[in-house]
């Protein structure tokens, strides 16, 4: 819905005065300048009004932006120091979206969210066969560690390669940087999410 003009607004002020000599319909008598600087107020007032309906939506906020990003914990231990607007509207959007979890795909979720579709996360493997060996002993088992106790308690998160990023028009602000190369971002958030058995690695598929 558009928003009233300066115009909409001094029609509808002077509709309300009653009729008679008092209340002249010229544009340049006083009582009309006086009706079409109350008219501005309103118009200015209305078309905030429009503004804060754009500002409910954190991926177009501007004005509020600060308090979307304080209501989810933003920017937290994760961001870096020049981190642009560009990213931080990611962040914010990856812990809205974010619904937490142990599972492979809750990380793969917030990648997604983060900017970072097709992510894998590959879970440790234990030995499949069992081994004789020469002596007639038999060696690994089905449920044997193939690399260590710690392995069963290891996930590798594979981030598509991502990692340089140019700035975008119209939604970068002054002072970011025009092109940044790595993701703490990315890494930081998803070891901020593991629970504490969890050992996470996280690295990024080459491009073919």
């Amino acid at each position: 819905m558009a928003s009233l003009t300066v115009d909409d607004y001094r029609a509808q002020l002077a509709a309300l005065a009653p009729p008679g000599m008092a209340w002249p319909t010229d544009p340049e008598s006083r009582w009309q300048k006086l009706l079409a600087g109350l008219a501005q107020e309103f118009a200015r007032v209305d078309s905030r009004a429009g503004q804060l309906l754009i500002e409910a939506d954190p991926r177009q906020a501007l004005y509020l932006f600060d308090e979307w990003e304080a209501s989810y914990g933003l920017p937290g231990d994760c961001a870096p120091a020049d981190q642009s607007q560009a990213d931080r509207v990611v962040a914010l959007i990856g812990r809205i979206i974010g619904q937490g979890g142990m599972r492979a795909a809750d990380y793969i979720a917030l990648a997604e969210g983060l900017g970072y579709p097709g992510t894998k996360i590959i879970e440790p493997r234990e030995a499949t066969v069992e081994v004789e060996t020469a002596t007639g002993h038999t060696g690994a088992v089905i449920g044997d560690d193939m690399n260590g106790q710690d392995w069963e308690s290891t996930w590798t998160a594979q981030i598509p390669n991502g990692v340089v990023r140019e700035s975008v028009i119209d939604e970068a602000i002054i002072g970011d940087p025009l092109r940044s190369w790595g993701d703490e971002l990315v890494e930081c958030a998803l070891r901020g999410a593991r629970p504490a058995w969890l050992i996470l690695q996280v690295g990024y598929l080459e491009e073919a």
